[in-house]
């Protein structure tokens, strides 16, 4: 049976026979642990030459220590040094680390440490450039609703029912958001607002780039979905197929056919944050389209003024910041004096938000933005308080307040990321600050009452993952800001490659997270399509001790290695804004 027999003959499967899963299958996290090799933490793809720092780390777990490292340059150019590697203070476990950024020949090189070699990797202006294509290809496989050849025949064209009514509505179409086949709504837009992004950096694409008519018709094909979802009062529903009661019971392949038992729920819930990312991005696709087909960009716009229009100010500070972005392209979509008005008034919000003072007994490290009382933490949109700020000063150049927007960005980079950075010897940044301990499990003492961990905590609630997509989109906040003030931002360039770097081979366990890319690849949480070039795994979690953790035994664990939309999304977007400098 061919796959497409296979996919076609599960679809008309009983929804009850679909579910039968057998007994639970006990967490296979918890007693996961960094492997004893390989101990060589080298990012897979390699180095620009003269864009971020060249870094090598060692995991030093055998005693007496290695000592030195070898480079040598295994293309048909005879190159070779030696040079040691120095003990570094880590987190993450004792580590030894090396540094070889005055090396910009280009060439593929390989490290040796000891017995054991390093996956073999180039020195070349494109070796990020040219992994966009496959990431950008990721989305044509997430299709739903149409034929995807060679991965599923055409799915869902009975999407989908009410759950409040049970009345049908017609949301055929979108992106499966992850290694499933549901369609959340937040998180698939992001797609969208990363791919326009991607078009916008890149005016003029090069030979072998993602080409406009490749993004604005990736985007769009989403897009029809998302402005289905808009209600007739301006608010925007939550998901298709999320299931009932949080359960996954419309995670299943359908026959089809419309009235059905197998007809899957449309959740009628109508969030402010979901109608942020909406208004953002039909903003956004207002402007991208408005050469190529002027009416497509004024229904983008109306419906996006329509979400604007539906909700009050904003309360979380998640929510402000996505406001403040729906602000900023719906205004450089319409020149809107009173948009603009909006704009700085959810900016004095972002701005009460941010910790300027010590908090906690410390002095150690302030800048960060807090949620009430407590330090502000999100596993997906850990950078939006100061990206939005960046993008306010982008928007509004000539704005009275512009550098004191510029000013609470550099305080949050320099007085909270980069001195957290340096915990580790990977230069990760942590998921964030906590107040003692809330949770039964380990939080690392920082300073007074404050303490951090790398990754989230396992028993504050059952969703938990890996933290790629919290790493990637401080990678773009790095990057936006060295754009900013260019001959000043080789910090910010350098810890924004650390992060990516990590996601891409540079961690404990040497795996490249991205399908299609690199050595020692997890296999992904992707039970209905399986392997998909340019999908991103949601990547190294923690167990209870903080310590690094990841499926490396096929396990089927959706918590660090499933595919997801918003880790491919920022590696797109913060690979964009990188690419723009030298």
């Amino acid at each position: 049976m061919n796959r497409r027999n296979f996919l076609t003959t599960l679809a008309v499967l009983p929804v009850t026979l679909r579910a039968q899963e057998g007994p639970p299958i006990p967490d296979p996290v918890e007693k996961m642990t960094p492997p004893a090799k390989p101990t060589i933490a080298l990012n897979h793809l390699g180095f620009r030459p003269h864009a971020g720092r060249k870094t090598l780390v060692v995991r030093a777990l055998a005693s007496p220590h290695p000592k030195e490292f070898t480079l040598e340059d295994v293309s048909e150019r005879p190159f070779r040094f030696t040079r040691p590697l120095a003990e570094a203070r880590s987190d993450l476990g004792p580590c030894l680390t090396a540094d070889f950024t005055d090396l910009d020949r280009p060439g593929m090189y390989q490290v040796t440490v000891g017995r054991e070699h390093s996956v073999p990797f180039f020195i070349d202006e494109e070796v990020w450039r040219r992994t966009l294509p496959k990431a950008v290809g990721y989305y044509r496989y997430q299709r739903c609703g149409v034929e995807v050849p060679g991965v599923h025949p055409a799915c869902h064209l009975d999407d989908a029912r009410r759950r409040d009514n049970g009345q049908h509505v017609d949301e055929v179409g979108g992106w499966h958001d992850a290694g499933d086949l549901r369609k959340w709504m937040d998180v698939t837009m992001l797609n969208g607002v990363a791919l326009l992004n991607l078009l916008r950096n890149f005016p003029e694409p090069r030979p072998g780039d993602p080409t406009h008519a490749q993004i604005l018709e990736e985007v769009r094909y989403g897009n029809r979905y998302f402005l289905k979802m808009q209600d007739t009062d301006g608010k925007i529903w939550a998901d298709t197929a999320g299931g009932v009661n949080g359960d996954n019971s419309d995670n299943h392949w359908t026959d089809n056919v419309i009235g059905n038992a197998d007809d899957r729920y449309i959740n009628t819930e109508k969030r402010s944050d979901i109608a942020a990312v909406f208004a953002t991005l039909q903003g956004l696709a207002a402007q991208c389209y408005a050469k190529s087909d002027a009416a497509y960009a004024s229904q983008c716009l109306e419906a996006g003024l329509r979400a604007w229009k539906a909700f009050g100010p904003p309360e979380p500070t998640l929510d402000c910041a996505w406001w403040t972005l729906a602000a900023c392209e719906l205004f450089r979509a319409t020149k809107d004096p009173e948009l603009r008005d909006h704009a700085l008034l959810l900016v004095r919000a972002l701005l009460a938000r941010q910790n300027t003072a010590f908090l906690a007994h410390q002095r150690q490290v302030r800048g960060f933005w807090m949620e009430g009382n407590k330090p502000y933490v999100d596993a997906v949109y850990s950078s939006f308080p100061p990206l939005a700020l960046l993008e306010l000063q982008e928007t509004f150049p000539e704005a009275e307040e512009r550098q004191k927007w510029i000013d609470a960005v550099q305080l949050h980079l320099d007085e909270y990321l980069l001195p957290m950075a340096e915990r580790s010897a990977y230069r990760t940044l942590p998921l964030g600050l906590f107040v003692g301990s809330p949770t039964p499990e380990t939080y690392r003492p920082l300073a007074g009452d404050l303490t951090y961990r790398y990754f989230m905590p396992t028993r504050k609630q059952f969703w938990w993952l890996g933290t790629t997509s919290h790493l990637e989109s401080n990678a773009l906040l790095l990057a936006r800001f060295a754009r900013l003030v260019g001959g000043k931002g080789k910090p910010y360039v350098d810890l924004a490659y650390r992060q990516l770097e990590w996601v891409m081979g540079a961690n404990p366990f040497a795996a490249c997270l991205m399908t299609g890319e690199g050595m020692r690849n997890p296999y992904p949480h992707s039970r209905f399509v399986g392997l998909i070039p340019g999908g991103i795994m949601n990547g190294i979690a923690g167990n209870m001790a903080d310590e690094p953790v990841l499926d490396l035994e096929y396990a089927q664990d959706w918590r660090t290695c499933e595919y997801w939309s918003p880790h491919v999304a920022f590696y797109i977007w913060a690979n964009s804004v990188l690419e723009g400098i030298a």
